[in-house]
């Protein structure tokens, strides 16, 4: 029964992303905290009310608010006449805050679909959680003032929302499942090839597909483990969001810095193309990604500026050293003196690599704690969202994550090896496909960021993409190679200057030249600047994918 005591029909019950995108359209929920006000979920019913029924009848004490979703009611208050409202509108809200008696009546003029808030259920919350009653009573005290309390946008209470939600669960999630039955394809791999139970023979396609299905069942759920570990850490320690996520986008790449390792023990120089042409894909996702970006009145997306800033400036020194770089190897090349860069060589550029992107991350903290960037693009505050902060779990976490990187890189590098030995198939195509393939859970967490709102997420990972790869992962493959080069003597330890290694170089030029050119001219992306980039990036694409070799 409703405040009028007349009876509403209860629609099916609706999802919990549908819930929380009602709760975030009612203002006074989206002045409290996200993390706490999620709970309620499980309270909020959603009711058909028949035409010229009462929703809230002046002198009645309060007790519920309405959101209406479908229909027009009319408010009437004595004095003040009668106006319309229709979806979208909030009413009753006094009545969460002090229960206090109905100042106005509220009649349903159309059938409406709402949404409806106990004010028993939301006292129960309260009295549960010191934040939310805190909360509460500043936001009460400011309206009692004339003010109306600072709020986050939509997108951002909706975002951190889910996110505690999803802290929350302690239930089996989809990344889990996966992971657990790419673990158990591993396990049959290893058990078959020890016991020799079914020989390649004639299938080594097949082999091949299921060590490459298995690598990628892995190696998501690793990166998602790594990342929950960081969460669960950042939540005991009390970090804040933009530390728990820089370290988490940090350490989701652990895994395919495992896949480089088992590459380079299978050929260098796959190692180095897989490196290299996974700088090129994630370029071409970035621009992709940015006609989805929600762009304003003048079809332009603001971008973050420690993005413009600091991703402007590594943008700058990436171009300029892959630009040294692949100038000195066609030098090379035409002199005849050399044909291949190895050993002190390849850990000089390696250590330029790793030394600009370690400045670069002091640059991107220096931005943040000097509040030169939109909070709204960093992650909530872990330790606000609710994560299991045990040791076990935290450890749990990491050891899962070590596992799958080490189960991954083992079974891509076992398909490398069908591939590039036993099938014969060319090296470009079969690292360009590996390099696809292991940028899978970066666009998973991009696509998920997106879904749950989180745009300024989104698009630092999208954007961290090309940057870890060039400034963490290549030099990660070029160390490798030049130790076990210097250690072994062995020549095939080495990058061979070829028409391909070249190009894999000067074109890397033009892709950070442009890039830098889009994102820091205005500091906005349009759909034409997306439309450029991605036609730039598929010429790249297309030259590189039909070089010979």
């Amino acid at each position: 029964m409703n405040d009028a005591g007349v009876a509403a029909v209860a629609q099916e019950p609706a999802s919990t992303a549908a819930v929380l995108r009602r709760l975030a359209e009612i203002p006074i929920l989206r002045a409290l905290p996200p993390e706490e006000v999620q709970e309620l979920v499980g309270c909020v019913e959603h009711l058909e009310v028949p035409a010229g029924a009462r929703l809230i009848t002046k002198g009645d004490v309060g007790d519920a608010l309405y959101l209406v979703e479908q229909g027009t009611a009319r408010i009437e208050r004595d004095g003040k006449g009668m106006i319309k409202v229709g979806a979208g509108t909030v009413v009753g809200e006094t009545a969460l805050l002090t229960g206090e008696k109905r100042n106005a009546t509220v009649t349903a003029e159309t059938p409406l679909v709402v949404w409806r808030i106990r004010r028993e259920a939301f006292t129960g919350l309260v009295e549960k959680s010191p934040n939310l009653r805190q909360a509460l009573h500043a936001l009460v005290e400011s309206r009692k003032s004339g003010t109306e309390p600072e709020s986050p946008s939509k997108e951002y209470w909706l975002a951190t929302a889910k996110r505690a939600v999803e802290a929350r669960n302690r239930n089996l999630t989809l990344w889990e499942i996966l992971m657990a039955l790419g673990l158990v394809s591993w396990v049959a791999l290893f058990v078959n090839e020890r016991g020799g139970l079914v020989h390649p023979g004639e299938h080594h396609a097949l082999f091949a597909a299921v060590q490459l299905v298995t690598g990628l069942l892995v190696i998501q759920g690793s990166c998602e483990a790594f990342i929950h570990g960081v969460e669960r850490l950042g939540a005991r320690l009390h970090w804040d969001g933009f530390i728990s996520g820089t370290v988490g986008s940090v350490l989701s790449t652990l895994p395919e810095f495992v896949v480089i390792a088992f590459l380079v023990r299978v050929d260098p120089l796959a190692a180095f193309v897989t490196a290299a042409v996974t700088i090129y894909n994630n370029a071409l996702a970035f621009s992709i990604y940015s006609f989805f970006l929600p762009k304003d009145k003048k079809g332009a997306f603001r971008m973050p500026r420690s993005l413009t800033a600091a991703g402007g400036e590594i943008l700058i020194a990436g171009g300029a050293v892959t630009l040294i770089v692949g100038a000195i190897m066609i030098m090379l090349k035409l002199e005849g003196s050399r044909s291949t860069l190895a050993g002190v060589d390849l850990l000089v550029i390696a250590g330029v690599l790793i030394g600009i992107y370690s400045y670069y991350l002091v640059t991107l903290v220096r931005y943040y704690g000097e509040g030169e960037d939109d909070e709204e693009s960093h992650r909530a505050d872990p330790h606000r969202l609710g994560h299991d902060t045990s040791w076990t779990a935290i450890g749990a976490m990491f050891a899962l994550g070590i596992v799958g990187a080490y189960c991954a890189g083992e079974a891509i590098g076992a398909f490398a090896e069908t591939a590039l030995g036993s099938l014969g198939l060319p090296t470009i195509p079969t690292a360009a496909a590996l390099a696809f393939f292991a940028g899978m859970s970066e666009y998973i967490i991009v696509y998920k960021s997106h879904r749950r709102g989180e745009l300024g997420i989104a698009l630092s990972n999208v954007f961290g993409g090309m940057t870890q790869v060039m400034f963490l992962l290549l030099p990660f493959g070029l160390l490798v190679i030049g130790i076990v080069g210097l250690n072994t003597g062995d020549p095939a330890y080495a990058i061979k200057i070829n028409s391909v290694t070249m190009m894999l170089m000067l074109l890397l030029f033009p892709l950070f030249y442009a890039l830098h050119q889009y994102i820091s001219q205005e500091k906005t992306l349009s759909d034409l600047d997306a439309a450029s980039m991605t036609g730039i990036y598929l010429l790249l694409l297309y030259f590189l994918f039909t070089l010979p070799g």
